[in-house]
């Protein structure tokens, strides 16, 4: 008689794969949580930084992966590509999740090449909206068409991107996937109580990197107009310096607007709450081809008013005149109008401002509209086993 096999416990294994261990830590742990919370074996492959072990902490298991965001040397490149062929042979993943641009490209042929399903995510074009050489940017779109031959679906953030790659035939309409944003936590940026006093200048936050595409120069030049006119107003600047980014604004220049009294730099946190809370009006004036710039989602969930440019993937979340005012990219006049605008708004039409974009993220960016996006793909890839209902429908090219 054959003896009787133990069921198979072995818990599936998903992946998710990113530059950045900071940005998968405070972009998609709600994402990471559900995961393990509905069971599977939930792995990050990131390079190393403060925040892996935080990822270590709460139960995932964390790979090193050592992606040179601005490295363009081909053999580091290649060898990328075979550490990922090994890691993806080692642990058969049952699905993987890849973002930004040398992940989706990378990754997705390497899960080719192991036959595993993955899903390619693009979380902003930016490269590909303009801001580099030419001969880059085809290049780019080059590796991008091969990728799109592999995944299994790719994802976008915003109609525009998806659109661009409709347009060019990059993709085709049954794997275009339309996700509305990464979402933000509405439970964690909600809005807090209490009014700043009537005779407090008029805070404008910026809150990003340091980098001349999210539109520092118009910020900055904003802040000399309304400093040269006497205005009760004050500019202000929360994020990340990153002098080796092809765009980065150095520390020496961030110094010396400091010195000078035209722009407020408050240096990185962990925490942008409190500074949300603090700002009258929240400015990104960019124009770096974002996804859905997770600073807007999270200052509208706290009933911020928002200033940012009619541009790709900042215009998704601003209704113009409703929950905050769009300007031209490029154009520190536009810009310069908006605020003024702002500024004659009285206490009563800021705070209905506010309020209309608390009430549109809920309605359209709560992350678990997005979380219930990824359990439909799941469902597709994974059949078999039961899972809870998901909250909304990906919206497919059409």
């Amino acid at each position: 008689m054959r003896k009787r096999q133990p069921p198979n416990t072995a818990k599936q294994r998903i992946a998710l794969v990113a530059n950045s261990s900071w940005y998968t830590y405070n972009f998609r742990i709600g994402l990471l949580r559900r995961l393990k919370d509905e069971g599977y074996e939930v792995y990050v492959l990131a390079p190393k930084d403060h925040y892996s072990t935080r990822l270590i902490a709460e139960g995932y298991r964390f790979i090193h992966l050592p992606i040179g965001i601005y490295n363009r040397n081909p053999f580091s490149e290649l060898a990328i590509i075979l550490q990922l062929i090994r890691i993806y042979r080692r642990y058969r993943f049952a699905l993987i999740f890849h973002y930004t641009a040398k992940p989706n490209i990378y990754g997705t042929l390497a899960a080719a090449w192991c036959r595993i399903p993955s899903v390619a995510i693009t979380t902003g074009l930016g490269l590909l909206r303009g801001h580099s050489k030419r001969f880059s940017r085809l290049a780019l779109m080059a590796l991008y068409r091969l990728a799109a031959l592999f995944t299994n679906e790719m994802w976008f953030l915003n109609r525009d991107d998806q659109q661009l790659f409709l347009d060019k035939g990059v993709i085709g309409p049954g794997k275009a996937v339309l996700l509305p944003s990464e979402g933000v936590d509405i439970r964690w940026f909600r809005p807090q109580g209490g009014e700043r006093p009537a005779a407090a200048p008029t805070r404008f936050l910026y809150a990003g990197r340091i980098v001349w595409s999210k539109g520092i120069r118009e910020f900055y030049e904003a802040a000399r107009y309304f400093r040269d006119r006497g205005a009760k107003v004050s500019f202000e600047m929360v994020g990340f310096i990153v002098p080796e980014h092809p765009d980065g604004v150095s520390y020496e220049l961030v110094q010396e607007w400091k010195q000078q009294g035209i722009l407020h730099y408050l240096g990185e946190t962990e925490d942008i709450r409190p500074f949300l809370a603090e700002a009258d009006c929240v400015v990104l004036p960019s124009f770096f081809g974002e996804g859905v710039p997770r600073i807007l989602l999270e200052a509208a969930s706290m009933a911020r008013p928002i200033i940012t440019t009619d541009y790709v993937g900042c215009r998704d979340v601003v209704e113009h005149g409703r929950n905050g005012l769009l300007c031209r990219p490029k154009d520190p006049q536009s810009l310069i109008s908006a605020m003024e605008f702002f500024l004659s708004m009285s206490p009563e039409e800021r705070y209905r401002m506010g309020l209309a974009g608390r009430k549109k993220v809920v309605r359209e960016f709560d992350e678990q509209i997005v979380i219930g996006d990824y359990f439909k793909a799941i469902n597709r890839y994974l059949p078999g086993k039961k899972r809870r209902r998901a909250v909304h429908s990906s919206k497919k090219a059409h």
